[in-house]
This record gives structure tokens, sequence and C-alpha cells, in this order.
């Protein structure tokens, strides 16, 4: 059949604007999230050190996880209305009332921790673990990887693999770069290691409470999360519980649970 050419250029031009409209559907469902904030000081040892990186082995140990979709994630997996607390750059000073709530609502949570402060901290990693939480790396010490070459990247993962295997005996199969920030290295090298990519889609941004417990930050983070949260079927709420201490983050953490389950979210670990 014999096109005209004026007809070819319609359908060309719906073509292009149909791919156009994939493209930006797919951009709308893959958002970039709002960058994380600082982890802040790094938690120290009883004799007030910081704790220095462990020595990596010459040929990293083999994985135990599932191989590893390339990409990042934003949304919690399940069927139906799901939702993955999240807690990023711990263990910290409010790791603890952290843990008592989430097991006082029977609700499941992922923790991203930083090897340093797992360091300074490791009863709490072997307590997240013990009650079946997830741990996944945040790499050793919140560097931002973009600005690092593909060898420093590396290390940055591996130092954290290793401190969570020296302490617990697991390596994570999760990995969150800091501040939200990744390359194709990046992927690359965390698809490499069986680790997961997992960002987020509701940002509380309760780091920037800077330690304080105010009533100000306490309905801040619950706005953010409950406001960004129950436009998305299944969101991945980030929160931190930094070495500096989440108070407020702690006092917002039972509204949040509650606003979910009245909401009928099912509560998921990544």
């Amino acid at each position: 059949m014999i096109i005209s050419s004026a007809r070819r250029g319609l359908v060309i031009g719906l073509l292009v604007c149909a791919s156009s409209l994939s493209t930006t559907a797919a951009a709308a469902a893959h958002p970039r999230p709002l960058p994380e904030g600082p982890a802040g000081p790094a938690g120290r040892l009883p004799d007030g050190r910081i704790a220095r990186p462990p020595r990596l082995p010459a040929r990293q140990p083999k994985s135990r996880c599932r191989r590893a979709a390339y990409g990042p994630k934003f949304y919690a997996p399940g069927s139906g209305k799901t939702v993955a607390l999240t807690f990023d750059d711990g263990p910290g000073k409010s790791t603890w009332s952290i843990l008592q709530i989430l097991q006082k609502y029977r609700v499941p949570a992922t923790f991203f921790n930083l090897g340093v402060n797992a360091a300074a901290r490791p009863h709490l990693l072997r307590y997240e673990l013990a009650r079946g939480y997830v741990l996944g790396n945040h790499t050793w010490d919140h560097e931002d990887l973009v600005n690092l070459s593909a060898s420093r990247q590396a290390r940055e993962m591996d130092e954290m693999s290793a401190e969570q295997q020296r302490i617990t005996g697991t390596r994570p199969c999760l990995f969150r770069p800091p501040y939200g920030a990744y390359n194709r290295t990046t992927l690359r090298l965390a698809q490499e290691r069986r680790m997961r990519v997992w960002l987020w889609s509701v940002d509380t941004e309760d780091w920037k409470a800077d330690g304080s417990g105010a009533a100000f930050w306490v309905d801040r983070i619950i706005r953010l999360a409950e406001d960004e949260g129950i436009r998305l079927r299944n969101p991945v709420v980030l929160m931190h519980n930094q070495p500096i201490g989440n108070p407020a983050t702690v006092h917002a953490l039972p509204a949040i649970i509650r606003f979910f389950q009245r909401h009928h979210y099912h509560f998921v670990k990544l």
C-alpha cells in the first residue's frame, strides 16, 4: 500500500508523540527522590575513637544473596497497598527506641546501616537481625559515591559488608547509596555484589531536626509522611537513626504507623 507523504508525516508525528508520552510516564513512575541529608558525626567506640574500616580479603566471600536486578527501586514490594519503613545511617542513639516502637506495633522495617556506626554499636546490629529486621548496606561512612572512583566506591560497599559479617555473620543483600546519589558504576558494583539498590518514594526529611525533639519537627515529619505517602499505593518511607539521635523521629513514628494502619496499608520489608 502506498502512503502519501502528508499521511506518512502524520503517522511519524503520532509515533514520536507516543514515544514521548511513554518516556514521560516511565520517568514519572520512577521519580528521582529528594537528596538525603548528611549522616552527621560518626558513632564512637567505648574508648572515644572512631572505628577504622576492616581489612578486606584479597577475594570477597561469595554472596548468599539472590541475583540482583540492575537499577534502583523506589516502591514497596507486594500486592495491594503496601508500605515499607526504612531507617538510614544507624545504629544510633535512637535505634533502641525505634526498635521498641516497631515491636510494639508488630511492624517490620529495613535498616540501611553505616559500617562505622555498626562498629560503634554492634549489639544493635545483632538485635536488628535477631528480631527479623532487614539489614542493608549504606556504605562505610556515607561518602557521596558519585564523586569517587570505581575502586573507592567498591571499597565503601565492601567495608560495610565486611563489618556486618564480622558482627552478625551475614552480608547485606540490599544497598542504598548515601544522599540517594549514584551513577552507572554504583549500580554495576551493587549488582556484582548481589545487592539490590533500593531508594525511597517518601522523604520525611527528619534529619533536618538535627537532634531536636521539638513539637515543630515531630509534626513536620508526620505531615510529610502522611501527605506524600497517601498519594502512593506502595510507598517506601525514609527516616533516620543517626548517632546524634533522632528524638523527633521516635515521637513521630507511632503516629505514622497508625496512619498507614488506618488506611489499610500492609507493612513489608524490602
